[in-house]
C-alpha cells in the first residue's frame, strides 16, 4: 500500500457528499418521526409563525452571508501568488464556510419541522438542499473559479 497524497479535488467532493447525504438523511428522519407520530410536535400556533419568521431570516441571511463571504475569499484566492494545491486549499475553506451556513440553515428548519409539524419547513429545508446542490465542487469547476490551468493541476 503506498501513501500518495489524496486529490484535493476529491476530498472536496467527498466532504461535500457528506454535508449533503447528512442534510438529506436527517431530513427523511424528521419526516418519518412526524408522520409516524413517533414525535408529537408540541408547538402551538404563535410559536410556529415565530420559528417561521426565524427560519425564513435565517435562511435567507446564511445564503447571502454564504455567497459574499465565499466571493470575496474566492477573489482573495485568485489573486494570490501561491501553487496551486495551496490555492485548492484556501478553496476549501471558503467552500467550508459557505456550506456549513447553508447546512446549518437546513438543520435549523428541520428541527422546526421537528417541533411543530410545519410543512413549510420541509419545503424550505428543500430549497436550502437545491441552493447546495448547486455548489457541487466537480474539478472543472474549481479550475474555472480558481482560473487555474490543466498543467497548473496536473499531478495534484
Amino acid at each position: 500500500m503506498t501513501n500518495q497524497p489524496t486529490s484535493p479535488f476529491r476530498d472536496m467532493q467527498v466532504l461535500y457528499r457528506r454535508l449533503l447525504y447528512a442534510q438529506i438523511v436527517f431530513g427523511i428522519i424528521a419526516f418519518l418521526l412526524v408522520q409516524f407520530n413517533i414525535i408529537v410536535p408540541p408547538a402551538d400556533v404563535p410559536l410556529d409563525r415565530l420559528l417561521q419568521v426565524i427560519a425564513v431570516l435565517y435562511s435567507f441571511a446564511a445564503v447571502i452571508v454564504g455567497i459574499q463571504l465565499f466571493r470575496r475569499r474566492l477573489e482573495t484566492i485568485r489573486d494570490g501568488k501561491e501553487h496551486a494545491r495551496e490555492k485548492l486549499g484556501r478553496y476549501r475553506g471558503a467552500s467550508l464556510v459557505q456550506w456549513s451556513l447553508l447546512e446549518s440553515a437546513s438543520i435549523f428548519c428541520t428541527i422546526c419541522y421537528l417541533i411543530t409539524g410545519n410543512w413549510a419547513f420541509l419545503g424550505l429545508t428543500l430549497t436550502i438542499l437545491v441552493i447546495f446542490g448547486g455548489l457541487n465542487p466537480f474539478k472543472h469547476k474549481v479550475m474555472i473559479q480558481l482560473r487555474l490551468s490543466d498543467q497548473d493541476v496536473a499531478g495534484i
